[in-house]
């Protein structure tokens, strides 16, 4: 998704060891690649995270935690997030710096912990009774939401009401207009927590989808399903973040634009608990009408190299140091036109952007998943 220029700019974590190509429609090998099209695809794809409702749930939803007070709804995220980090930083340093937050949400408890023989944490969720059903208004003389006296909403429910952003500094207009509001709704059950995010504007519902999040002795997951939409095009996700002792962090991510007959999957794996040292596992695969490509390689903290098939025939190798544009030659070292490397580099950044996305969705809804003392 490109969502360069939303407030929170933080990525989120880490990997899968391989990527289910479930693909759209008929295409495949037998379309051959267009790579104006495949531009035209992304931007498509991205329009559905650059609406101005997006932006101002984007810098809203930060301050979402702070209102639910000591014991919020999903864990300390909004905290977590560097609202001034830019997408230049380079995937894996986007990749490790959402992992670490993931991590720590699901991280094996100590031995000698209230979990005997340590273990993943258990998970409690509740919204506080003190905001349960209660509507959320944003006050510019504190910087932060507090409850208002709006119409009550159901006990497992509450709302944040979402106003006009500037469009550079990303802050609140002063004075206030209103626009849209979030409604976050409890759905955790057993050792399942779980959390449904709507946001509307007007008559439109911009972003809905599930996250929830459960655990065993051994592992943790973190999955979220649904849709973002810009208004006219429609992105249905698909994203499980899963962290385990023996395999590490991993990440699978589909987006699907049915308008478009388009899909993308991404996975990505990184081993053990200390992302910093750890080598990241790259696979995306896009089909659509517009062909078929396979980026697959690997990256450690000073870079790394994907390869890129089209229609399963070698195409090109895309080289990052991790901090600079990445450098796209095609096979042998020979040059490509202009319009294959515009749609190569708008792949490349997808594999960052995917995890920026992730955490921004996810924000809203940290406190809900937090784990039990």
């Amino acid at each position: 998704m490109r969502v360069l220029q939303l407030a929170k700019r933080s990525v989120l974590a880490a990997a899968a060891v391989c990527v289910a190509l479930t693909g759209c429609g008929d295409s495949g090998p037998e379309v051959p690649f267009n790579p104006t099209g495949t531009t035209a695809d992304l931007a498509a794809m991205n329009a559905t995270f650059e609406s101005s409702t997006f932006a101002s749930f984007s810098t809203f939803s930060l301050l979402f935690d702070a209102a639910l007070g000591p014991s919020p709804l999903i864990t300390a995220s909004a905290a977590a997030l560097d609202i001034r980090a830019s997408h230049k930083a380079g995937m894996r340093v986007a990749a490790m710096r959402s992992a670490k937050r993931m991590a720590a949400i699901m991280s094996p408890k100590p031995s000698g912990s209230p979990r005997p023989g340590g273990g993943f944490s258990a998970l409690a969720a509740a919204i506080p009774p003190e905001a349960a059903g209660k509507t959320f208004i944003y006050d510019l003389g504190t910087g932060g939401y507090v409850v208002s006296d709006r119409e009550p909403l159901a006990s497992n429910t509450v709302r944040f009401i979402l106003y006009a952003v500037d469009p550079v500094t990303f802050a609140p207009v002063d004075p206030l207009d209103e626009t849209g509001y979030v409604d976050i709704i409890d759905l955790s059950s057993g050792s399942t927590s779980a959390a449904r995010v709507r946001v509307f504007s007007g008559d439109t519902e911009y972003l809905n989808y599930l996250v929830s999040l459960s655990s065993t002795a051994t592992s943790g997951r973190i999955s979220m399903i649904g849709f973002v939409t810009d208004g006219a095009t429609q992105a249905n996700i698909d994203l499980r973040s899963t962290l385990t002792s023996s395999a590490g962090l991993t990440l699978t991510y589909s987006v699907d634009v049915p308008s478009r007959d388009v899909s993308i999957d991404l996975a990505l794996a990184a081993s053990g608990f200390d992302p910093e040292t750890s080598t990241i596992e790259v696979t995306l695969d896009m089909r659509g009408p517009n062909g078929w490509l396979l980026l697959s390689g690997e990256f450690t903290v000073d870079g790394g190299t994907l390869t890129v098939r089209s229609n399963g025939n070698l195409f090109a190798t895309i080289t990052s140091t991790g901090t600079t544009d990445p450098v796209i030659t095609g096979t042998d070292g020979q040059p490509l036109a202009d319009e294959e490397v515009e749609a190569l580099q708008g792949i490349f950044l997808l594999t960052g952007e995917a995890f920026t996305s992730f955490d921004q969705m996810f924000a809203p809804v940290g406190s809900v998943l937090e784990p039990a003392a």
